[in-house]
């Protein structure tokens, strides 16, 4: 389904995030990535379905049940983290768990623009999806047993109701040290899901390029995170540190400007043809493009720096009891920022605010979060590494 679909709504996403409150919290963290994987293999089947048989609904059921099997598999991946890996390790984990994510990310949008042409397209993107969905669950299979750091819940210890088990989440995390830093986390999705939302209309208005230009815009920004999140764990030799994030913020900023200031000077270049579009071919060849193909996988390389040490934090600052409660947290955090984020960026377009006018606000409040990101609490206690 995530290959049917090249850029998913943003609903989606917001309730992927959502539905970690209400998940098996306590569960030992293989059974549960076994579990949640062969679930995912019964979704896709069914959104499979959907698709062959021009179900509309059904496509949009399983759309739906992807982003509840993603909240279950999300606190699995970066909870079992630590009882897997040694505290100078967890860097490098999460650093090649980011990177991971946004190339599988970058992998599946390139792949949904080949497969959705053609009449078969919806017998080809089902059977793509199917082979990704069992050789994960076939990969999950040897992942290494880990005893739960918490007695497992039984089915009547578990809220089933989202509304008050996401209250009862929140309240316990704002009481505990991590709290700062799932706000930094969410401030990383806010800024992110900003940029990439308005990227299309950047591209038609100011850059003038087709689709295409968009596919390739996103491929460097994908590339440029999976770059930060490695590169950043191999400058820090793997200390658990996350006192470069201020300098990381720092640097988004400074790129996204540089970034926007190019993005300027190019559309000043079209002022006597505003309606031309380019083809991705043509685009590709403009003695700008490197300019603005390098101070966008600048900022994205920033990006990746900024988050991947904050994770590691969450995972460092957290009970260890605990830990899976915070990741699911974290994400209803993320969730939240990120609908603050549209419904401010809407507002200001309705209002006239033109598109790199945002996105140059935008920008510049990583200043202040990069002076704020100081003071984070980000050593973890003896009993909590």
């Amino acid at each position: 389904m995530a290959l049917a679909m090249s850029r998913p709504p943003a609903w989606w996403s917001i309730w992927r995030r959502a539905c970690s409150s209400c998940r098996f919290l306590s569960c030992p963290p293989a059974p549960e990535a076994r579990f949640t994987k062969t679930l995912e293999v019964a979704i896709v089947a069914l959104g499979g379905a959907g698709l062959v048989t021009g179900s509309l609904p059904l496509a949009m059921v399983a759309l739906a049940l992807l982003g509840v099997h993603s909240a279950l598999f999300g606190p699995v991946k970066y909870g079992v983290l630590p009882q897997h890996l040694h505290a100078e390790e967890l860097l490098v984990g999460n650093a090649w768990i980011e990177a991971a994510t946004f190339l599988a990310i970058l992998l599946g949008t390139l792949l949904a623009g080949v497969l959705v042409n053609g009449t078969d397209a919806a017998l080809r993107v089902t059977g793509v999806s199917l082979f990704a969905a069992l050789a994960g669950r076939l990969a999950v299979q040897w992942m290494p047993a880990a005893p739960p750091s918490a007695p497992i819940s039984k089915l009547g210890d578990i809220d089933w109701q989202p509304l008050r088990a996401t209250r009862r989440v929140l309240r316990w995390v704002r009481a505990e040290r991590v709290w700062p830093v799932l706000l930094a986390i969410s401030w990383f999705w806010a800024f992110g899901a900003t940029v990439l939302t308005q990227l299309p209309v950047l591209v038609r208005d100011h850059l003038h390029g087709d689709a295409g230009v968009v596919s390739v815009l996103l491929a460097v920004f994908s590339v440029g995170v999976g770059a930060g999140s490695l590169l950043v764990s191999a400058l820090l030799r793997r200390r658990p540190d996350a006192s470069v994030v201020p300098l990381a913020a720092l640097a988004m900023a400074l790129s996204a400007g540089l970034w926007l200031v190019v993005v300027h000077l190019v559309a000043g270049d079209f002022a006597t043809a505003p309606d031309r579009v380019m083809l991705v071919q043509d685009w590709l060849l403009q003695p700008w493009t490197p300019a603005v193909l390098l101070s966008l996988a600048a900022l994205a390389v920033a990006g990746g720096a900024y988050c991947v040490p904050l994770y590691t934090a969450l995972q460092r600052l957290a009970p260890l009891d605990r830990r899976g409660q915070a990741v699911a947290a974290n994400n209803i955090v993320n969730s939240a920022a990120m609908v603050m984020a549209a419904a401010i960026g809407a507002v200001a377009l309705a209002s006239g605010v033109g598109v790199v006018a945002l996105l140059g606000a935008v920008a510049a409040l990583n200043l202040p979060v990069a002076l704020w990101a100081r003071r984070l609490p980000l050593q973890a206690k003896p009993d909590q590494v």
